[in-house]
């Protein structure tokens, strides 16, 4: 169903992503990979709103961030297939990523209120979780979602039309 519950992963990598869209919060209870820690992205497109968090069990917060946060209509999800991430990498993960979305502000941040310093992770931990977030940034860019992706603002010439009862402006784009 293009509509429900999706799942992306790289085949050789263990970074996983599934989307789930706010009306199927339900139906993703009973998934297993939600009961261990993840990065998420609570997201609404049309608004250009972005939540970004960490958690152990993402069932669980999701059910506070349902009746706290209303902006969103989807949760992307990160885990790793092996279920070998740790609260520490996760904490981790949700600084790069928050650090990265602010320096490339294509959406709304305002629902994060603070920004997280790094975990104190081993150097080898930190290349681990660096390439997991390598992933997480393809995964996004696969969907269709440019949370790291930088804007580059072009000066566009607009066009305008107007008929019967219709207005329409746009641009052109060669590509």
């Amino acid at each position: 169903n293009p509509n429900g519950i999706k799942t992306v992963f790289i085949s050789n990598k263990i970074c996983k992503a599934l989307v789930i869209p706010r009306a199927k919060l339900v139906d993703a209870s009973s998934r297993e990979e939600l009961q261990q820690p993840a990065l998420y992205f609570l997201l609404n497109e049309d608004d250009e709103k972005l939540y970004v968090g960490e958690t152990e069990v993402f069932f669980d917060r999701v059910k506070k961030h349902h009746a706290n946060k209303i902006f969103w209509d989807k949760a992307i999800i990160f885990v790793s297939k092996d279920n070998d991430l740790t609260k520490s990498d996760i904490k981790y993960l949700e600084y790069l990523s928050l650090k990265q979305a602010k320096e490339n502000p294509r959406y709304n941040l305002d629902e994060n209120r603070t920004m997280p310093k790094p975990t104190h992770l081993p150097e080898h931990q930190i290349a681990t979780v660096e390439e997991f977030f390598e992933d997480v940034k393809i995964l996004t860019s696969f969907l269709g979602i440019s949370i790291f992706e930088k804007s580059e603002k072009k000066d566009q010439v607009l066009f305008y039309c107007s008929g019967s009862g219709a207005k329409a402006t746009g641009f052109y784009e060669n590509g």
